[in-house]
């Protein structure tokens, strides 16, 4: 390794026993010849250097010539000739090489013959595969479950709508049944109730009695004079009663009237009237129930 100055160990050919002559390297060139050295004039003496006999060189100074002493105290410097020059620079390299790495080991990579390097190839060849189709096969798989889940939501989901939509109706169609029924047990109970008054009244004709009471009670009350119409079955039945209830100086005239239906009470006084017919009073009472029915209407059918 040079870098400017280099300094070298100096062989036993270029010492003497008083004078030690430096060496500098760079003093030939790459064509052999020799470079201008600095002048020795001023270099001082180096008195007392033991000789190193037997010394080797570092770095092979074989080629060098021990230089005589010259007439001023210093070694002249016997320079190798144009021939040596190329066997110094390979020598420097060398060991510059060697200096750059040393202890470098030497390459011991194993040799791999051509079975072995075949065999690795084909082992690597068929792991690729499998490792190719396990990746295919599980990529497969979750495609599959992933359709399946798709097809189970959306199948799931249809049913869901389907069976929603069916108790929906089923739901309307149990309320609609229950308003329909809820609608024919009342007319029915309506039906009932009608039939059972008219067997009442027929059976027993001073249930009546009430009625024209009542009806007398609106008009005549302050003592007015009045007059009843009455049915001519209904007559026949209640005019005894009426007249007792009543007494002969009663203001009250009963009268026996065929356009008056039986059942029906109808009372004047004073240019007012009140009918008080059973088919007013059960449309009266059958509407608070929320039906739309006349007296006549069971009474018509059977008829």
């Amino acid at each position: 390794m040079s870098n400017g100055m280099n300094s070298r160990f100096i062989p036993s050919e270029e010492i003497d026993e008083r004078q030690v002559v430096q060496w500098r390297f760079g003093a030939v060139d790459h064509m052999g010849g020799l470079k201008s050295l600095p002048s020795l004039a001023g270099l001082p003496d180096i008195q007392g250097a033991p000789a190193a006999s037997g010394a080797k060189a570092a770095h092979g100074g074989a080629g060098m010539a021990r230089a005589p002493a010259s007439s001023s105290g210093f070694h002249s410097l016997s320079l190798p000739g144009r021939s040596d020059a190329p066997r110094l620079e390979a020598d420097s390299m060398v060991l510059d090489v060697e200096a750059d790495t040393p202890g470098a080991p030497a390459s011991t990579a194993p040799a791999v013959d051509e079975e072995q390097l075949h065999a690795l190839l084909e082992q690597a060849r068929a792991e690729g595969h499998a490792e190719g189709l396990e990746q295919g096969r599980q990529e497969a798989q979750q495609q599959w479950q992933q359709h399946m889940d798709d097809y189970v939501s959306g199948t799931g989901r249809e049913t869901a709508q389907r069976v929603d939509a069916l108790l929906s109706g089923l739901d309307a169609g149990f309320k609609q049944l229950q308003t329909d029924a809820a609608q024919e047990l009342l007319n029915l109970a309506c039906d009932i109730a009608r039939q059972v008054v008219r067997q009442e009244l027929r059976s027993q004709p001073q249930a009546l009695l009430p009625v024209v009471r009542e009806a007398l009670d609106m008009l005549a009350a302050d003592g007015r004079a009045a007059t009843v119409r009455l049915n001519p079955a209904d007559f026949a039945v209640l005019d005894e009663a009426l007249r007792a209830e009543h007494g002969a100086q009663s203001k009250v005239q009963w009268i026996s009237d065929a356009s008056v239906a039986q059942g029906d009470v109808r009372v004047e006084s004073g240019g007012a009237q009140v009918d008080a017919g059973m088919d007013k009073r059960w449309r009266r009472a059958v509407a608070a129930l929320g039906l739309v029915s006349t007296w006549y209407d069971g009474e018509r059918d059977a008829g």
